[in-house]
């Protein structure tokens, strides 16, 4: 009688880790489906629990989580380095899968001159590639921003530039709240 009732428990253990795995495998589909089109070390990570996407960009040493309201990401580009005006940047550009404001573009630009002001190299950098837009500072969790919109090129976005040590990133967004999630959700 206990050697059935051992048997017994091993087969319900067994069906449900071989549950539990066909469970995270589905779990995870979207993501496998999304990271076929990234190069090695630029991945979307699911949470196993929850709706919490990640991207971790090893490339360039960065990740941010994706703003909740999105719903995960239908789609998602890495373009490496590229040089124009003598600006070189990699760029992510993501869409969320869901909602407004999902459309997301992350810069990263090495610079050289480390006594460079944000402000100045902003106002620089939109004057070089005729954006307009009026710049104001403010802070978001350790970071001192550069902020502004540019409406003649990019439809109202938000664009927003910080630095830390010798990068400064951009990021363009529809949306200042999902701007300031994904700097404040992001190891950079």
């Amino acid at each position: 009688m206990k050697k059935k009732i051992l048997v017994s428990l091993l087969i319900l253990f067994l069906l449900a880790i071989a549950g539990g795995i066909f469970w995270y495998w589905q779990n995870q589909k979207d993501v496998r489906e999304i990271n076929k089109t990234l190069p090695e070390g630029v991945k979307v990570a699911k949470s196993l629990f929850g709706k919490d996407y990640t991207v971790v960009n090893k490339i360039d040493g960065y990740e941010f989580k994706v703003p909740e309201a999105w719903n995960g990401i239908k789609e998602i580009e890495y373009i490496s380095e590229v040089t124009e005006s003598g600006y070189t940047a990699s760029s992510i550009d993501l869409e969320g899968a869901e909602g407004g404001s999902t459309v997301t573009v992350i810069n990263k630009f090495i610079i050289e001159d480390r006594d460079v002001e944000l402000k100045n190299w902003a106002e620089s950098f939109f004057k070089i590639f005729g954006l307009i837009g009026e710049f104001s500072g403010e802070k978001i969790g350790e970071f001192e921003i550069m902020k502004t919109t540019e409406e003649k090129h990019l439809v109202g976005m938000y664009v927003v530039f910080f630095r830390k040590n010798q990068t400064i990133y951009r990021i363009i967004n529809g949306s200042e709240e999902f701007i300031q999630e994904i700097i404040l959700n992001g190891k950079w």
